[in-house]
């Protein structure tokens, strides 16, 4: 194998874990997010409840509407900053794949992120949270679908 070869193939599995990070992540982050929305009451009054969100993302980092709810906030951003990784990985490999769904999967994020902050500073909004599941499936669809088609793509090629 030449080095540009190994260099290839060592991008390939960067890029191909990353998506695998992603995918339990947002396994994770489904799972607290159904805890939250069954278990947990959130505050009628916290840091950002007024005119801007931003005081409510440390406020919840902080514990305090509790241990899930911080988790759940340290989980999407590490999402945020795995799906934006994703997304120059993908951009560097020059496929389609891992362009389009890497792009699709930091929309979803982003999205979810928005309704995530919207449910935590409104209360809990049915419609948020509605928001949220269906940008989690999006997410996880084009991660998922990208992996899969990247991976016979990348494979076939090197056949």
């Amino acid at each position: 194998m030449t080095r540009s070869e190994n260099t290839n193939a060592r991008r390939e599995l960067v890029l191909h874990r990353g998506t695998m990070v992603m995918l339990g992540l947002l396994v994770i982050q489904f799972v607290v997010g159904m805890y939250l929305n069954l278990f947990v009451e959130l505050p009628h009054s916290h840091p950002g409840t007024g005119d801007s969100y931003l005081p409510s993302v440390p406020w919840a980092l902080a514990g305090g509407a509790g241990v899930a709810l911080a988790i759940h906030v340290a989980v999407w951003i590490l999402l945020t900053l795995g799906a934006i990784a994703l997304v120059v990985r993908g951009a560097m490999s020059r496929r389609r794949a891992p362009i389009i769904g890497n792009s699709l999967g930091l929309l979803a994020v982003l999205f979810a992120g928005s309704g995530g902050l919207t449910f935590l500073n409104r209360g809990g909004n049915d419609g948020e949270s509605l928001l949220m599941a269906l940008t989690f499936m999006l997410a996880l669809g084009a991660y998922a679908i990208t992996l899969f088609v990247d991976r016979a793509a990348v494979s076939g090629a090197t056949r």
